[in-house]
């Protein structure tokens, strides 16, 4: 056990001395200084080495860049930092993200969305939140890159700056230099600044000039803390500035901070022709909208029991819609029914209560509607395209097998003035010529649940309980075979 020995002279001349051990302080507040100064280096070390990678692909040429604004929502958020790969110009087409310098500004760049082709083989782009199309097309050779990689939230200091939220920049900072105080604390605790030997025997005049030199060295410890964290914040800030200075709604940055969760988006979205009236990928992640990636940009709304689930970029795992047996997706426009169209979904359901998977309905919402173009599951699993030729007749090609098995499924049901085709995985598994008329009403599209009353082999409860992918409408026009096997063949 630590002892301290007192040897003291019998002469009022003679100097005392102290015989004091090594580790007599307390041990308690050393254990809780390693312990601290230990994580916070893990946090700062982890920080560092996220930076050097996420600099990798500008190594390469690519440009990373800070989004500035919510153009891009819900996939793409202020703060983010997107890096662009530079492709081929045959390898750009539509439903990619787009690094490219900036048509309405000039030396600024915009990143948003390839959506449509333009005259004389110009881009079209539009931001995903946005209600219209960007006013400006832009030619091919203005394309900086396309979207690679999301690093979320990483730049959002520079957002706050452009904003003028010091406030946070504030907070962070200090955040920041605690951290690096913090993993100096225990310097002394590291090095061998003690003598090795188990009693150190200190003359007595010694001790108030030991206690100045542990001041000193507390307050050069600091000072090397505070001077690094001045360091690091200074060579930060110039990074973004200089990377950002040419910022419109995304600028490049020399070094991004970080790749924590970054990810390739680009391979979640879906591209559609020009005959899609609603292509809906549900690749959200939470909300009450799912953004329609047509030409049309119409936006879907969730109701009741309808909520996203995360998927991933790997085949047949991209994220999707579960619907409960209360929820739907209702849409605002009101169409005119053609003479022909085409439903498209993927559905995967162990339901035996069958179900709506996409109709059309002369009201928005409610129950008290009459539907039309339903495609629906029969309690006994099998699939149904149900159409009303007449106002007082109806009409439905069935599939023979049940797909009510828990694994997904793609389904296509087709109507034109020569027949109706139902595909299941890729394969015609129906073909009725005597099913090739319907009404040409006007009303709305929905997802999920429709009042099937009326409709052959329909179910009582018209809401689908299971998951639902990719659900695409086109209102006029019956897609051909091999656009069927294709799609399927895309997987969701």
């Amino acid at each position: 056990m630590s002892t301290i020995d007192l040897k003291l002279r019998p002469t009022t001349a003679a100097a005392a001395s102290i015989t004091v051990p090594l580790g007599a302080s307390r041990p308690w507040l050393d254990w809780t200084r390693l312990a601290l100064g230990t994580a916070s280096r893990v946090v700062l070390y982890s920080l560092l080495g996220l930076m050097v990678y996420a600099a990798a692909p500008a190594a390469l040429g690519w440009s990373p860049s800070t989004v500035m604004t919510g153009s891009m929502e819900p996939r793409i958020h202020p703060g983010d930092v997107v890096v662009a790969k530079p492709v081929a110009a045959s390898d750009v087409h539509r439903g990619q993200v787009l690094l490219v310098d900036d048509p309405d500004q000039a030396g600024h760049l915009r990143l948003h969305r390839y959506h449509d082709n333009g005259q004389a083989g110009q881009i079209v782009t539009k931001g995903d939140a946005n209600p219209s199309v960007d006013s400006t097309p832009i030619d091919r050779s203005a394309v900086i890159g396309v979207g690679f990689l999301r690093v979320p939230y990483v730049g959002t200091p520079f957002v706050w700056a452009a904003a003028h939220q010091y406030g946070h920049l504030l907070v962070t900072g200090g955040l920041l230099i605690l951290v690096v105080l913090l993993s100096r604390n225990d310097r002394y605790l590291l090095r061998d600044e003690r003598p090795a030997s188990p009693r150190v025997t200190v003359p007595a005049g010694r001790r108030v000039q030991r206690r100045r030199e542990r001041r000193l060295r507390r307050l050069r410890t600091a000072g090397g803390a505070i001077g690094l964290a001045a360091i690091g914040g200074g060579l930060a800030l110039t990074l973004v500035v200089s990377g950002g200075a040419h910022a419109a709604f995304a600028a490049p940055t020399a070094n991004p901070t970080s790749s924590f969760g970054a990810g390739n988006y680009d391979c979640l979205q879906d591209t559609y022709n020009s005959q899609t009236s609603y292509g809906f990928p549900y690749n959200e992640t939470s909300g009450t909208t799912t953004a329609d990636g047509s030409s049309f940009a119409r936006v879907g709304t969730l109701s009741g029991g309808a909520t996203f689930v995360a998927g991933s970029c790997a085949t047949n795992q991209s994220p999707y819609l579960q619907l409960d047996g209360t929820g739907q997706v209702t849409t605002a426009v009101n169409l005119t029914g053609q003479a022909a169209f085409t439903i498209e979904t993927w559905f995967r359901t162990t339901s035996t209560a069958g179900g709506t998977l996409a109709a059309f309905t002369t009201a928005q919402t409610g129950t008290n509607t009459t539907a039309d173009r339903a495609l629906y599951l029969t309690t006994a699993g099998k699939i149904v395209l149900g159409v009303r030729p007449t106002t007082t007749t109806t009409k439905a090609t069935t599939t023979h097998a049940s797909y009510n098995d828990g694994a997904w499924h793609h389904v296509v049901a087709t109507l034109s003035g020569t027949s109706t085709v139902v595909y299941v995985d890729g394969v015609a598994v129906v073909t009725d010529s005597t099913n090739k008329t319907v009404q040409t009403a006007t009303g709305y599209w929905r997802v999920g649940y429709a009042p099937l009353s009326g409709l052959p082999s329909a179910p009582t409860n018209g809401y689908f309980v299971g998951s639902v992918d990719g659900t695409t409408i086109y209102n006029n026009s019956a897609q051909s075979a091999s656009a069927v096997q294709a799609r399927y063949a895309a997987g969701h």
